[in-house]
């Protein structure tokens, strides 16, 4: 049976949703079809099921969703429940100041100011690496930038602290250049990024499981905190339309959670 996927991604396109949703949307319904001929409700909660079976809650959900999606471009009448995810009570994979000073002091003494800035960039900022790669010299020296998000605009700000540590990386650019570029002076892929983050961080003795972009905006949030304890004020920073999804910051990270509960049970 023709259950039109290209005519599904289309609708999704047109739905002006991003392309890495789009792919897991039409992954999720072809997965669906490969087992059943039509979307009924006996048929969503066996699917459900065997998902629950063999995925985790949130993998269960984007697949639910992708065919809920699917009876939406359908006008299929049909509704079931997601799976309750288990509320996280710490943040994990943080980088620890110590972990960052290390970092930045081995690229410095090497000589790799390219990859030291864009460690500052991402540390001083909170950014998500997609953001981080498409701001420019100009954007720093304004001092700021507003940039699209899934459900609104939000406007980046760059610390004075921030300019003045990157000013030599400035004077060597002009202002339509983005800040985060490859050896061939071309802009600088996520991929990329995070080569270079490994290589650097094995060579200086970070572990393996803070080498991600997006432990610096763990970083920068918890650091945030430490000396502005504006929750509110951090929630449009890191452009979180929840104050709720910021103070997840307020809690201890798991190992510091460990660490309390070690020194705690002595009986």
């Amino acid at each position: 049976m023709n259950h039109d996927i290209d005519g599904f991604r289309n609708y999704l396109y047109e739905e002006e949703l991003a392309p890495n949703t789009i792919d897991s949307y039409t992954f999720g319904v072809r997965k669906f079809f490969e087992k059943y001929d039509e979307v009924t409700k006996p048929n969503l909660i066996e699917f459900k099921q065997e998902l629950i079976d063999k995925f985790k809650p949130q993998t269960v959900n984007l697949r639910l969703t992708a065919v809920l999606k699917y009876c939406e471009w359908k006008d299929i009448n049909l509704k079931i429940k997601h799976v309750k995810e288990p509320k996280k009570t710490y943040v994990e994979n943080v980088i620890t100041p110590r972990q960052v000073t290390s970092l930045l002091e081995g690229l410095k003494k090497d000589g790799k100011m390219r990859f030291y800035y864009y460690i500052i960039l991402l540390s001083k900022t909170g950014m998500r690496i997609s953001e981080a790669l498409k701001v420019k010299k100009k954007d720093i020296v304004k001092g700021c930038v507003t940039m699209p998000t899934k459900a609104h605009l939000r406007t980046i700000h760059f610390p004075k602290k921030l300019q003045n540590d990157m000013m030599p990386l400035l004077d060597s650019l002009n202002d339509e250049d983005t800040i985060m570029q490859n050896y061939y002076g071309q802009p600088l892929t996520s991929r990329g990024f995070a080569e270079e983050l490994i290589k650097y961080g094995k060579k200086y003795g970070v572990p393996r499981n803070v080498l991600h972009a997006h432990a610096f905006r763990h970083f920068f949030a918890i650091e945030f905190l430490k000396r502005n304890n504006n929750i509110a004020l951090l929630a449009d920073l890191l452009g979180h339309g929840d104050v709720k999804v910021t103070q997840i910051y307020l809690r201890m990270s798991q190992k510091e959670q460990k660490d309390e509960i070690d020194k705690a049970v002595d009986w």
